[in-house]
C-alpha cells in the first residue's frame, strides 16, 4: 500500500499537467479530433490515480515514518500544480483574446454565428424577397442594404433554393453599420447561416445597393425562361448573380426592362439602350439568370434603365487614364487599346504619339504635347519619324526642349532613335560614329558580325551629364556596343564592347 501510495500521486500529477497541455493547445491551435483522445485519457487517469491516491493515503495515515520527507514532497508536488495551473491557464485565457488563438474564433463563431429558419426558400413563390423576409424576422435589417461584392443563388427547376451567398450591409434606425455574411446549402443544412457584426468593405457606394436587385427580379420573368430552358436541356440548377451596376458593350443576351431604378420617377432607360447598336457601352443595374454547367447557353442578362456612353466619351476617360498612369511613372507608357505612347516630364508636362494609320504591322504617328497634366492635347508635328513607317521603340525627355524617340520594325532587328531640341516640334534622325568602333562584342567572331550588323539602338539613358547609348545585332541581345555623349547628344563617341 505504501508503493502504490507514492506511485499513484506522482501518476495523478502526470495525468494533471497532460490534461492541462492539451487543454491548452486545442484552445491555441484547435483540432478537436487531434485532442480528444488525449484528453478523455488524460481526465480518466487522473480520476483513477487520484481515487488510489485518497484510497492509500486513508490507510497510510498512521504511518508517521518520513513524515517531514513526505510533507516536502507533497509541498513540491502543490508548488508544481499551482504553477503549472497558472501557467495554462493564462495561456488558455490568452487564446481567448481575438485573432490569438483558435478558441478566440470559436467564441467568436458562437457569439456572431445566427442560425436562420429558411421558410421562403421558393424562388419563384417568394421571390429573391423571401430570403430577406426570413433574415429580417429573425434580425432586423436595416431599410437600404447593400452588397460588398454579389448576391449569388442557384435553384432547381421548381424555384426550390439549393445554396445562396451574399455579404450585405447597412445601418439600423439608430445610425450604427451592421453587416452579415449569408451562406446557405440545401445540402449541408435546412437552415441559413449568417454571421453578423464583421469587417465589411463598407463604403456605402450608390451603384451596389440591393433594392435594384428586388425591383429587377419583379419584372424578369425568370420562371418562363427556366421553363424554356427545362424543356429543351431537362433538369439543371439555375443561377442568379446580382453585381449592382454593370457596363456592358455588347448586346448579347441583353434583355432591357423598364422601371425606375434611380428614383427620379423617369424612365429613360429604352432610349439609352437602342443607342447601343451605334457602340460604346450602357451602363446600368443589371441581373443575369444563366446555367452554370452550360457554357454553351447565352445568359440572359437583365437590365433597367441603363445611360448610354458614347464611343466618344469613352476614348476620352481611357486618354485621362492613360495620361494619370504615364504621370505615375518615369518611363514612358503605352495604351495598349490604340497604341498611343505617352511620356511625362512632370505632372503638367507631357507628349504622346499617336498612331494615325497602320498597315502590314508598321504604324504612321503624329505628335501631340500637353502642358495641363493631359485634359487638353495640342498637336506640334504631324511626321516625327520623317515619312519612316514602324512601331515606337520609345518616348523620352531630358527637358522641355531635349527628347528622344525610338522607332523599330515588327521584326525588331534594327531600330532608329530621332532626336529633338525645341519640345517635339521638330526631329532629326540619330547618326551614331559607327567608323570609330574598334572592338565587337566576343559573340561577333562566333557569328561573324561586323559593326555594320549592329543596327538596333536602345534607348538613351542618362547619368549625370553623360548619355550612353547601346547597340545591338537585335531587340533582346545583351551584348553590344556603347557610344556615349557628354554635351546633350551633340556629339558622340565610340564606348566600348559590353560583353
Amino acid at each position: 500500500m505504501k508503493n502504490i501510495y507514492k506511485i499513484s500521486g506522482k501518476i495523478t500529477l502526470f495525468f494533471y499537467l497532460l490534461f492541462l497541455y492539451q487543454a491548452w493547445h486545442l484552445c491555441q491551435y484547435g483540432g478537436v479530433r487531434r485532442h480528444l483522445l488525449i484528453l478523455i485519457l488524460g481526465v480518466l487517469g487522473f480520476l483513477i490515480s487520484f481515487i488510489f491516491w485518497l484510497v492509500s493515503r486513508r490507510q497510510k495515515r498512521e504511518d508517521n515514518s518520513d513524515y517531514k520527507m513526505k510533507k516536502r514532497v507533497f509541498g513540491i508536488e502543490i508548488i508544481i500544480v499551482l504553477i503549472s495551473t497558472i501557467y495554462f491557464g493564462g495561456r488558455i485565457v490568452y487564446s481567448a483574446v481575438p485573432y490569438h488563438g483558435a478558441l478566440s474564433w470559436k467564441i467568436d463563431e458562437l457569439m456572431r454565428e445566427k442560425k436562420v429558419s429558411f421558410v421562403h426558400n421558393n424562388f419563384f413563390e417568394d421571390g429573391a424577397e423571401g430570403v430577406l423576409t426570413d433574415l429580417d424576422e429573425a434580425l432586423t435589417l436595416p431599410e437600404e442594404l447593400y452588397i460588398t461584392d454579389s448576391f449569388q443563388m442557384t435553384f432547381d427547376e421548381t424555384g426550390t433554393i439549393q445554396t445562396l451567398e451574399t455579404f450585405i450591409y447597412g445601418r439600423d434606425a439608430k445610425g450604427e453599420e451592421k453587416t452579415y455574411l449569408v451562406n446557405y446549402d440545401a445540402d449541408q443544412d435546412e437552415k441559413m447561416s449568417v454571421w453578423i457584426d464583421g469587417v465589411a468593405r463598407a463604403d456605402y457606394d450608390e451603384d451596389m445597393r440591393l433594392e435594384p436587385m428586388l425591383r429587377i427580379l419583379q419584372e424578369a420573368d425568370c420562371e418562363q425562361q427556366v421553363e424554356a430552358w427545362s424543356k429543351n436541356r431537362g433538369t439543371d440548377i439555375y443561377e442568379l448573380l446580382y453585381y449592382g451596376r454593370r457596363s456592358f458593350s455588347q448586346a448579347e443576351g441583353l434583355q432591357y426592362l423598364p422601371g425606375d431604378v434611380d428614383g427620379d420617377n423617369a424612365d429613360n432607360g429604352i432610349r439609352n439602350f437602342v443607342q447601343l447598336s451605334s457602340g460604346g457601352e450602357v451602363v446600368g443595374f443589371e441581373v443575369s439568370l444563366y446555367i452554370p454547367t452550360a457554357e454553351d447557353v447565352t445568359p440572359i442578362r437583365c437590365i433597367m434603365e441603363p445611360e448610354y456612353i458614347s464611343q466618344e466619351k469613352l476614348n476620352e476617360e481611357q486618354e485621362s487614364v492613360q495620361a494619370d498612369d504615364a504621370k505615375d511613372t518615369e518611363n514612358w507608357t503605352i495604351d495598349n487599346s490604340n497604341g498611343t505612347m505617352y511620356f511625362f516630364l512632370d505632372d503638367s508636362i507631357g507628349w504622346r504619339l499617336v498612331v494615325t494609320d497602320a498597315a502590314a504591322g508598321s504604324r504612321y504617328y503624329e505628335m501631340e504635347k500637353t502642358v495641363d497634366g493631359g485634359t487638353e492635347w495640342e498637336k506640334i508635328n504631324t511626321d516625327p519619324f520623317l515619312g519612316t513607317p514602324g512601331v515606337t521603340e520609345g518616348l523620352v525627355f531630358f527637358d522641355e526642349k531635349f527628347g528622344v524617340a525610338g522607332l523599330t520594325g515588327a521584326s525588331q532587328s534594327a531600330s532608329r532613335l530621332y532626336i529633338t531640341r525645341d519640345g517635339g516640334e521638330s526631329f532629326t534622325q540619330l547618326q551614331l560614329p559607327v567608323d570609330m568602333v574598334t572592338e565587337l562584342p566576343a559573340i561577333a567572331e562566333k557569328y561573324g558580325f561586323t559593326a555594320e550588323d549592329y543596327d538596333y539602338c536602345n534607348m538613351p539613358e542618362k547619368e549625370g551629364d553623360t548619355l550612353t547609348i547601346e547597340v545591338l545585332t537585335e531587340a533582346g541581345e545583351n551584348e553590344g556596343i556603347v557610344f556615349q555623349s557628354n554635351d546633350g547628344g551633340e556629339t558622340w563617341v565610340y564606348g566600348h564592347a559590353n560583353n
